[in-house]
């Protein structure tokens, strides 16, 4: 007996069980996941909200203290991460549910993009996570615009551009495909859209201006010079890059667009779809850049957009989609649970055991630490992510003492040395103390804490000289990291006014 149509697509039938069962299984490791290097350091921006940050725009920061507001637990900082994923799915059926006319194919449709790898691990909160679901939200509002012919809808998207450009500067690659998918596709009112569109995102823009230009312009340095210097260029880069592309989108997507490539180039252009726009062109100008550096996390803001050219598939097909990547998922979620299930000392012998013992314990390391040194030292570590997880963990902020990196220079803008001039303080290293820090301080004495087999190292200093400091550390930070070209114009630093004006 053949099998019937309906009884290939029971999925279907199932879709809200299968979507609870996704939802339960991101809760748990949401709550049983260790915090991370990344959240330990945007953590800190949620615990001192602010207009600008170091590294990137603030809307990640603002998050954080939003949702940090039902509770300490970085879990429900990352309840906003399955929420993201939900909206997504949600936006994707409506899409192809409504402007695409495709009841029967939108919840298959949501279905693979619930069940890509790429959702069901997304459960940390990064700069990336508002960055995929601003960007994700602008490509879907103004198709919608386009088909209902509605000012108010493309000005509607073009703030939900603004608010992904306050995320992350990733989302300046949509300005670059949405002007190209208007001129491929002949929009006739190409130049009242943008215009229109660059209206809609012109108030968060202008605020970010104003707010760099009040804070040494570091996102502009960071992002634009400081992190760009003495690059080169590897075509090894480009490989991995695709591969990866390959992974994120899931093999079997690509397959069955790839096997379809001439139905599926004509079923674009008739529906007017302008997502193939919005996903290849960024992928395209990214996969430029990989020959230099690409961080592995930077095209995750356009894969929402792969998913409506699905709708161009035949619908079994599509359930074949879904079902592979359940499958998939299920690959890397099991041992994922099974590795969050096993004591902690099982990975003693793992390189990073420091940095799991760190992000999981770090309140009884602090207790020890208080225990044996008391609470009237300045806590303060080597490095942005190992203070981050402590101030996470004990509720104290801790400093960053002596790190030279470019990378997570916030506690510059939170800890204010010249104050803590005489002090004595507390610097805690997950390593081997590889650091001078006689110079800085009356006496210095070295010791050690152990915990769940893991060694912690400490170094107290004994009075603290703050003219030491500035002269031999922070004017050299002060050089290479705050000093900005001459084609910014000058504005307020709180550094330079902090350390170096009287």
């Amino acid at each position: 007996m053949a099998m019937k149509d309906t009884d290939l697509f029971s999925t279907e039938r199932y879709f809200y069980r299968i979507v609870s069962a996704m939802v339960v299984i991101k809760l748990a490791i949401a709550y049983w996941l260790p915090l991370t290097s990344d959240e330990a350091y945007f953590y800190l921006w949620g615990q001192f909200p602010d207009i600008n940050y170091y590294d990137h725009p603030p809307v990640t920061g603002w998050i954080m203290s939003l949702f940090g507001l039902l509770g300490h637990h970085i879990f429900f900082s990352r309840l906003f991460a399955i929420i993201t994923g939900l909206i997504i799915a949600l936006g994707l059926y409506r899409l192809v549910h409504n402007t695409f006319n495709a009841p029967e194919k939108a919840r298959l449709i949501a279905l693979c993009y619930l069940a890509a790898p790429l959702h069901m691990l997304l459960v940390l909160i990064t700069t990336d996570t508002p960055l995929i679901l601003f960007t994700a939200l602008s490509g879907f509002t103004l198709h919608a615009a386009l088909k209902r012919r509605s000012d108010g809808m493309v000005l509607l998207s073009g703030a939900f551009w603004g608010l992904a450009v306050l995320s992350k500067y990733f989302a300046g690659l949509l300005l670059i495909a949405v002007f190209f998918a208007l001129v491929l596709q002949r929009e006739r009112h190409l130049l009242r859209y943008l215009v229109v569109w660059g209206l809609g995102a012109l108030p968060f823009g202008l605020f970010h201006i104003w707010a760099n230009y009040q804070n040494c312009w570091t996102n502009i340095l960071f992002n634009v010079v400081n992190r760009n210097k003495n690059v080169s260029w590897e075509i090894s880069g480009l490989g991995v890059f695709i591969l990866l592309q390959i992974y994120l989108a899931t093999p079997w997507l690509v397959y069955y667009l790839a096997k379809n490539v001439t139905a599926l180039r004509r079923a674009v252009q008739k529906a007017e779809n302008p997502f193939i726009y919005l996903f290849t062109i960024p992928i395209l100008l990214l996969g430029l850049v990989a020959l230099h550096h690409t961080g592995l996390h930077w095209a995750l803001a356009f894969y929402p957009f792969l998913f409506p050219l699905l709708v161009h598939l035949p619908r079994r097909q599509i359930h074949r989609i879904a079902i592979c990547s359940l499958v998939f998922s299920l690959v890397h979620v099991i041992p994922v649970m099974a590795v969050l299930a096993l004591p902690v000392e099982t990975f003693k012998e793992h390189a990073y055991y420091h940095d799991v013992v760190l992000c999981k314990y770090g309140d009884e390391l602090y207790d020890k630490i208080k225990a044996t040194y008391g609470d009237g030292l300045v806590p303060a570590t080597n490095g942005y992510y190992t203070s981050g997880a402590m101030t996470y963990h004990s509720g104290r902020h801790f400093a960053v003492f002596l790190d030279y990196s470019k990378h997570g220079r916030q506690d510059d803008k939170l800890t204010d040395y010249k104050a803590l001039d005489g002090r004595d303080f507390l610097i805690l290293w997950t390593l081997p103390i590889d650091a001078d820090y006689t110079p800085y301080f009356e006496s210095v004495t070295l010791s050690e804490i152990s915990l769940r087999y893991e060694t912690f190292y400490v170094a107290v200093g004994r009075g603290f000289k703050f003219p030491v400091y500035r002269d031999r550390f922070l004017k050299k930070i002060d050089a290479d990291w705050y000093t900005c070209p001459e084609w910014l114009p000058k504005g307020d630093c709180f550094f330079k006014e902090m350390y170096f004006e009287d």
